[in-house]
């Protein structure tokens, strides 16, 4: 999956001429958190929610609600930018915009090709992906459990799935941290009732880690 699959296009965005007055109530009307700040195309900034509060007067002033949207007014959108901000081109790669959003504590990343903005992908994206990759909102149950990191292990649970009559609607793995011999799996099969599945997989040797606790 990449990036341009996911992202929002016809980007909302503004000018380093715009006031931060126009960009707060931007944000608000469109009800989003930050909007690329562009020349000629060009993403050159970004401005967040959380910029416009920093650079606002604070709670406890004296300032007056005319007084403070006059001082925003006055104050323009290169002013408080953040310069040259980190982008990913439409054909990144979806885990490695969401390791880029990580590791940088942000929360978004404009998508340019060809120096021009097409689209900005943010958490939330990243979040709906995951909840899609996982197959959550489908009719389906969830089993964990712990399998060898051999090759040949997923293919022998799908197996046992499909001998059951079943069909697998997700599956996701992760290393165990603390055996390296080991993954972790996630599986969602199209049942409401997985005891079956359970017994089969314990009976082949795999250790269910799921909350299902067999009475």
């Amino acid at each position: 999956m990449f990036v341009g699959r996911r992202m929002t296009r016809n980007v909302v965005s503004v000018t380093k001429d715009a006031s931060v007055l126009h960009v707060r109530n931007l944000l608000r009307e469109r009800d989003i958190n930050q909007v690329p700040v562009v020349e000629g195309g060009r993403v050159v900034g970004i401005i967040t929610d959380g910029d416009i509060r920093e650079n606002s007067a604070s709670p406890a002033s004296t300032l007056s609600v005319h007084e403070l949207n006059y001082l925003l007014s006055e104050m323009k959108a290169g002013d408080i930018m953040t310069r040259n901000p980190v982008t990913v081109s439409p054909g990144t790669p979806i885990e490695e915009a969401a390791k880029i959003l990580n590791e940088k504590g942000i929360g978004c990343l404009p998508v340019v090709q060809d120096g021009r903005l097409v689209g900005i992908i943010t958490t939330c994206d990243m979040l709906n992906v995951l909840l899609e990759v996982m197959g959550v909102g489908t009719p389906s149950s969830r089993i964990e459990l712990s399998i060898p990191s051999d090759m040949g292990e997923i293919c022998n649970i799908a197996g046992i799935v499909k001998d059951l009559g079943l069909s697998i609607i997700s599956m996701v793995s992760t290393v165990n941290r603390t055996d390296p011999g080991t993954r972790f799996s996630v599986l969602r099969v199209n049942t409401d009732d997985i005891r079956g599945l359970c017994r089969a997989l314990r009976a082949a040797g795999y250790r269910v880690t799921t909350d299902y606790e067999e009475r």
